[in-house]
């Protein structure tokens, strides 16, 4: 059985909250402090805690849990209304939690087995198939628990009558053998079978009815617990008992059946006494006929203690008399062993963390969100409130919830549809999620050694300084594929084309065409970068790095470049760089041996490295390598 849905009304700052929850994911919610989302755990708690702790406005105590400015119990109605579930028909505005549980059929065929109160059973079998509906009510008088459950509008209740007084039932509406049906075909009828055949005499409708917890009726719900890194002893031996649950229960069932018989023996051998001294009793009280009584051995199941063993102890330590930090560590192991249990039994548990990323570093969040991911897949439902942008990046958006707090005080709750939405929520910037605000792309090896020192000659900040990530995507003819790399790594972050920038040479845009450029692309020069650098810087680079071997002109490299291709794509031989190493050589002619020169480097490294020994000034960064700069920095 896991939670489907909740309904949350007057409860601190959640007034009027309706929420789905998934069973196989964890159920992230997210928001600032103070926004409600410990507040929504805790109402869980109320609907299926053991000890639930509610305060109300009373003498001596001025602290209420009822929402400050309540709406009327018409609002929870209308809500009720839509879902096409009855009202509730008091006028008392207190503190409500409803929740709708789900179990499955494997689950159903278990509860026949349990020996479930008469109320519940009536409830099972009222309701939708696979759906229970538990709610709780808190107000200055106290918590009661509802069920649904069908009644005539004479509120007969007869689901409370003792056997007697459904007899007398049978009577009054004419009930006959003949109505009732025997399920198992033997036997004398059951109470359960009597009221089912009376109901279907009188008719009725499903109402919110008052019910108590039965010994075993617990049992079928999941059982809920609220962690945090405060942990305790008692949490820490509450968790190892939940955990081995199953491995108890082997040996404890048959101990509860030698029980159950030891019981009947001696409610036999005591009635037996009872029947002795009858007379001694009657005696004394005149109007009894006979007494008799009924016995129950009550046997419970609990982990009295852990007891840990270290390598430099001398034997086993109590874990009680460990520091907090130990707690912690074998806390978190044994939800890492349930995570990796048996993932076929059914769903019997919901634990909701509070803020479990505390005290984690990223890669210990990170296997703890793994850890959590993989016990929901189990018999757990989870619920974590976080802050965690590391849960949140491995989290599918509809299982994403944001927790708001308006201006009345009062939260809200919305699905996270895209990250924009996770960013307004929690005012986080992309590099709260990949550590870089924005991302600026090149093409080759020359550009990733060449371009953080221009974008630092032109801003006076490094590229990390100023949280810009470069990415070289390693030549034109690898655009494509790694174009479908970055988009689905971005896909959805916060205006994407904002944060993401393109350098590339001019020729890239020639392979990709004009109606694939967006203006966040940035193409340089007339084919590439080397012929967007000034003539006088060449002019500059060339004799001193050919020293008096040779020496150029203006006219020289201004030719170079007017043989350039311009505004289509072009062979390499026709580019700039490739000109000039041919104009080189052309110059040498029969007076210098051209093959003893030193020749200038290829592009890479060596290249970028020779042209930022000339590019010292932000005034000689090439124009369009600036506009991609303002881009980044806009």
């Amino acid at each position: 059985m896991f939670l489907e849905e909740i309904i949350i009304h007057n409860y601190r700052s959640c007034k009027s909250i309706v929420l789905n929850l998934s069973e196989n994911n964890p159920n992230i919610f997210i928001g600032l402090n103070d926004s409600g989302k410990s507040t929504l755990l805790q109402s869980l708690d109320l609907l299926l805690g053991d000890k639930t702790k509610f305060s109300t406005l009373c003498e001596g105590n001025y602290k209420s849990d009822i929402s400050n400015t309540p709406e009327q119990v018409e609002v929870l109605n209308k809500i009720l209304s839509e879902k096409k579930l009855p009202d509730f028909d008091d006028n008392d505005n207190g503190t409500y939690v409803i929740g709708k549980l789900r179990y499955k059929e494997g689950e159903a065929e278990e509860y026949t087995n349990l020996n479930l109160s008469t109320p519940l059973t009536w409830s099972l079998e009222c309701n939708e198939n696979g759906i229970i509906w538990l709610a709780k009510k808190f107000s200055k008088v106290g918590g009661r628990t509802f069920l649904l459950m069908k009644d005539s509008d004479k509120k007969l209740e007869l689901w409370n009558l003792n056997q007697a007084n459904i007899n007398k039932k049978i009577k009054e509406f004419g009930v006959t053998g003949e109505d009732i049906d025997n399920d198992n075909n033997k036997g004398r009828f059951s109470n359960l079978e009597k009221i089912r055949a009376i109901y279907s005499k009188t008719g009725g409708n499903l109402k919110w009815t008052e019910y108590r917890y039965a010994k075993n009726d617990r049992d079928i719900f999941p059982s809920f617990s609220l962690f945090d890194w405060n942990t305790s002893l008692d949490e820490v031996i509450s968790t190892a008992n939940v955990i081995m649950k199953e491995e108890i229960d082997v040996h404890l069932t048959p101990i509860k059946d030698q029980a159950a018989e030891s019981a009947k023996k001696a409610e036999k051998a005591i009635n037996k006494k009872f029947g002795e001294i009858s007379k001694v009793i009657k005696e004394v009280a005149k109007d009894v006929e006979s007494i008799n009584s009924k016995v129950y051995f009550d046997v419970k199941e609990k982990i009295s203690d852990i007891m840990v063993t270290k390598a430099f102890s001398d034997g086993p330590i109590h874990l009680e008399n460990q520091g907090e930090g130990l707690k912690r560590q074998i806390w978190f192991s044994l939800i890492k062993a349930k995570a990796d249990s048996s993932s076929d039994s059914l769903n019997k548990f919901i634990w909701a963390f509070d803020e479990p990323e505390t005290h984690l570093y990223p890669r210990a969040q990170r296997e703890f969100f793994d850890t959590l991911n993989k016990v929901s897949k189990g018999n757990v439902q989870t619920l974590i409130s976080t802050h965690s942008t590391i849960f949140i990046d491995k989290s599918n958006f509809d299982k994403i919830n944001s927790v708001i707090q308006e201006s009345d005080g009062y939260s809200t709750i919305n699905n996270c549809r895209d990250v924009e939405a996770i960013y307004s929520s929690l005012n986080v910037k992309n590099s709260d999620f990949l550590f870089f605000d924005k991302f600026l792309i090149v093409e080759g090896d020359t550009e990733q050694h060449l371009i953080p020192r221009l974008y630092e000659i032109y801003t006076g900040k490094t590229l990390i300084k100023d949280n810009i990530q470069l990415i070289n995507i390693q030549g034109k003819d690898k655009y494509e594929i790694n174009k479908k790399i970055l988009d689905k790594i971005m896909s959805g972050f916060k205006k994407s084309e904002d944060q993401i920038v393109y350098l590339f040479d001019n020729d890239m845009s020639f392979v990709m065409g004009q109606a694939a450029i967006k203006e966040n692309m940035f193409f340089v020069g007339y084919q590439d970068i080397e012929d967007s650098i000034d003539n006088e810087i060449w002019l500059n680079i060339l004799n001193d790095f050919y020293n008096e071997e040779l020496e150029f002109s203006l006219e020289e490299i201004e030719k170079w470049k007017a043989n350039v291709v311009k505004k289509t794509k072009c062979a390499a031989r026709e580019k700039f760089y490739p000109l000039m190493k041919n104009g080189i050589k052309m110059k040498c002619g029969n007076d210098v041996d051209y093959d003893s020169l030193e020749k200038l480097p290829s592009k890479g490294n060596d290249s970028a490295d020779l042209l930022l020994k000339y590019i010292d000034h932000r005034d000689k960064i090439p124009n369009k390598i600036k506009e991609a700069f303002d881009k980044l920095i806009d």
